[in-house]
């Protein structure tokens, strides 16, 4: 089964949404941000995407690569995989776009922009986690 990753401003929504005293969250977050910060990055994913032929199955599969993960699907998956791409790529700009109308009109603070995009978000998709294709 896949992990669910969070984001800092999803947690700390959380955290609020069940009455965790500010104090404590404001701890937790400086605490995240200074962990995040000394996770090493890397600066550049390589992905590759293929096709192929199995010989056992007598079906055409996609293998997808990413770094050093690869995996293999169904053709049906990577057509659907190549939506969410799509679909969260679109997203992820009116994203951007947003955050960039938010500081123009004077809304800088990162953590009420992250509660901003957070209703954004279940606005848009219907939850304000993942969203699962059905």
């Amino acid at each position: 089964m896949a992990r669910k990753l969070l984001g800092i401003e999803e947690v700390i929504a959380m955290l609020e949404t069940v009455g965790v005293p500010a104090v404590h969250v404001h701890a937790f977050q400086q605490q995240a941000e200074l962990i995040l910060g000394k996770k090493p990055q890397q600066s550049v994913d390589n992905v590759t995407v293929s096709s192929g032929h199995g010989q056992r199955s007598q079906r055409g599969f996609v293998e997808l690569t990413i770094n050093t993960t690869s995996t293999q699907m169904h053709i049906a998956k990577a057509r659907e995989i190549g939506l969410m791409l799509l679909e969260a790529a679109e997203a992820a700009t009116s994203d951007e776009i947003f955050v960039k109308l938010l500081e123009r009109i004077g809304i800088a603070d990162q953590q009420r922009v992250g509660m901003i995009l957070l209703d954004l978000r279940e606005l848009r998709q219907g939850t304000r986690g993942i969203s699962y294709p059905s």
